[in-house]
């Protein structure tokens, strides 16, 4: 049974995080938003250009798997960069029902200048932060959320008072 004190202490500390998650997610998406919005694209859309970009064949199920989510998901995703022409998909010679996904010349484009816009961005805050600092911040969090991640998502049994 946990203690008053206990709840009152848990309940700070689970507000804490809320405002720590809250203003982390805003300050992440304001450094991705404007060259973002510049070329119509969400995150979720530029992380998968990124991964079209930097491995030799992607499937849409690769990219569910590397993400965590849905293959339905992903698909809306990508059927969104396919109408703007931002990806192509390719049949597996092999195994023709298997897509692999590449990005057009103009989906290149869009992700250089995204990423080069982004990291121009991301270098300020590493010249200001220090390089230490900032990756001493990413290995917390890295182990944070590996822990977190240990402990499993039991969201079936919640809990209700």
């Amino acid at each position: 049974m946990v203690s008053v004190m206990e709840n009152v202490e848990l309940s700070k500390l689970l507000n804490k995080y809320f405002e720590a998650y809250q203003n982390t997610t805003k300050i992440m998406m304001d450094l991705v938003a404007w060259p973002l919005s510049q070329n119509k694209l969400s995150f979720e859309q530029f992380l998968i250009l990124r991964r079209i970009a930097t491995t030799e064949q992607v499937t849409l199920n690769d990219i569910a798997v590397q993400r965590q989510v849905t293959r339905s998901a992903i698909s809306r995703q990508v059927k969104a960069l396919l109408t703007q022409h931002y990806v192509f998909q390719v049949p597996d010679p092999q195994d023709r029902r298997r897509l692999y996904l590449h990005l057009t010349e103009r989906g290149q484009q869009v992700e250089v200048l995204v990423n080069q816009a982004i990291t121009k961005h991301f270098d300020r805050w590493v010249n200001q932060l220090g390089a230490d600092n900032v990756g001493q911040v990413f290995k917390m969090m890295d182990g944070f959320s590996q822990q977190v991640t240990s402990i499993g998502d039991d969201r079936s049994h919640p809990v209700a008072h």
